[in-house]
């Protein structure tokens, strides 16, 4: 594996390869943004190790480049500095970083997340190979029916074929890239399809890859709906090649609408840069760890505030609403803690909330960007909710949180449909021209908060985090 450390001072990327060099990781050095960005197209690194403060071409504008990048935009990028601006801390999370490290360097205490990274780089350089090659598993125990179905299927995927569904999980495991497309058929013996989708699904996330698309195969025109809700489609079988290409195409090759794309994505591929995201901007804001509350704990989180961001295809109408609920007493403390002073709801601590928020939504984007979506960004609102309003709320994905304070609080997002009336920022700071956003669905009837703040620009890191 290949590390690109890009730091003016020679003595501390001395000390990021000693350190890499534990884990085995070659290290290529540049001492200034421009040169990075060459050695980036040149090297073709594994991930990058950027401190932010550097005089030709900083580490925001650097990092800026690489995730406009055609080629590897989304790169994992390790931030480094010993100080810096908080304007500058929150692009660099709003961009997309995979840690934030202060200096002086402790390895006693890197060393681990160095660890954690490198296994995440290996998620990553498999995403990219599996973006070249559309990989279709077919399982099914009837080889007549495989031996008609692979030469009018082989043109268009790199087919794996099993007879059995163990057969079946042990190819998927072992596949690099991984399939794409899962086709089951109906009736497998000793491992149901159910069950098998459920066991590829369940590698395929501890594997840090996106679950394929799973197709159930059927004899019968007729699958009762709690079945068909497993699967994206059923393919009718059919001995007959062209009414089976047909059937093949329009329900596995169909183009799915951008709706439909997008809540895939969210639903099956965000959850790890959902969590990475909020435990980064809010630990980074609060300076201490916050935790993912596991299913099995208690989860609770008190309702009284939410914060939003909505974004929007203005062309389709499609939108992705970003939400941070919390306690109003939850809020007001950790707002306390980012701004370093004691304040209400009404004084700052809806503005704190709203920043953040827009913070991890920026991430999200960035995820998306890479995906295909290019969705753009409102400005965020801040309200007051009741219990009930909670109650009533239901995302796509969601996740709580715990901080090292005990203060709760949920992070989640919602794709929508249409139904959206959103100003949009001409650019960073800036006022939409529109009219004013409407507010989510979910939140008809609170009040809004007022606008988030901008930081001072004087503002250090070590401001931020002590």
């Amino acid at each position: 594996m290949k590390a690109l450390v890009v730091d003016p001072d020679r003595s501390a990327r001395a000390t990021v390869k000693r350190l890499l060099s534990h884990v085995n990781v070659d290290v290529l050095e540049a001492d200034n943004g421009l040169i990075a960005l060459s050695a980036l197209e040149q090297s073709d690194p594994d991930f990058v190790v950027l401190e932010i403060d550097m005089p030709i071409l900083g580490g925001p504008d650097c990092l800026s480049a690489i995730r406009q990048s055609p080629v590897r935009p989304d790169i994992p990028v390790i931030c480094i500095t010993a100080s810096g601006t908080r304007e500058n801390v929150h692009r660099m999370v709003a961009l997309g970083v995979a840690d934030f490290l202060l200096k002086p360097i402790n390895p006693v205490d890197v060393l681990p997340r160095i660890k954690n990274l490198l296994i995440r780089v290996a998620q990553w350089r498999q995403r990219q190979s599996a973006r070249s090659i559309n990989n279709l598993l077919i399982v099914d125990n009837d080889p007549n029916f495989m031996a008609f179905v692979r030469p009018l299927l082989d043109s268009s995927f790199e087919l794996i074929e099993a007879g059995s569904s163990t057969v079946a999980a042990i190819s998927y495991r072992d596949s690099s890239p991984k399939p794409t497309v899962v086709c089951l058929a109906e009736g497998l013996p000793l491992m149901s399809e159910d069950l098998l989708l459920d066991v590829i699904r369940k590698m395929a996330i501890e594997s840090g890859t996106n679950p394929p698309q799973f197709y159930l195969l059927s004899k019968s025109a007729e699958v009762p709906p709690e079945k068909t809700a497993h699967y994206a489609g059923v393919v009718r079988k059919s001995f007959v090649p062209q009414a089976f290409v047909d059937e093949f195409r329009r329900v596995v090759l169909r183009e799915q609408s951008p709706y439909e794309r997008l809540r895939h994505v969210v639903r099956e591929g965000l959850h790890a840069e959902l969590v990475t995201a909020t435990q980064q901007t809010i630990g980074v804001m609060i300076g201490s760890e916050i935790t993912e509350i596991g299913p099995g704990e208690d989860a609770a989180c008190p309702v009284g505030v939410v914060a939003q961001v909505i974004q929007v295809d203005a062309e389709s109408g499609l939108s992705l609403v970003t939400t941070i609920a919390s306690g109003r007493k939850e809020v007001e403390r950790m707002g306390s803690q980012i701004v370093r002073r004691e304040i209400t709801f009404d004084d700052g601590a809806g503005e704190v909330l709203g920043e953040l928020v827009n913070t991890i939504a920026g991430r999200m984007r960035a995820c998306l960007v890479s995906r295909g979506f290019d969705l753009k960004m409102g400005l965020p609102e801040t309200r007051e909710v009741s219990e009930a309003d909670g109650e009533a709320l239901a995302f796509d994905l969601e996740t709580h949180f715990c901080t090292a304070g005990g203060e709760k609080l949920r992070v989640a997002l919602k794709v929508k449909q249409g139904g959206l009336s959103l100003g949009m920022t001409n650019g960073p700071g800036e006022r939409p021209a529109a009219a004013e956003c409407e507010p989510a669905p979910e939140a008809v009837g609170v009040a809004a908060g007022p606008a988030p703040a901008t930081a001072p620009a004087e503002q250090s890191v070590d401001d931020v985090l002590f």
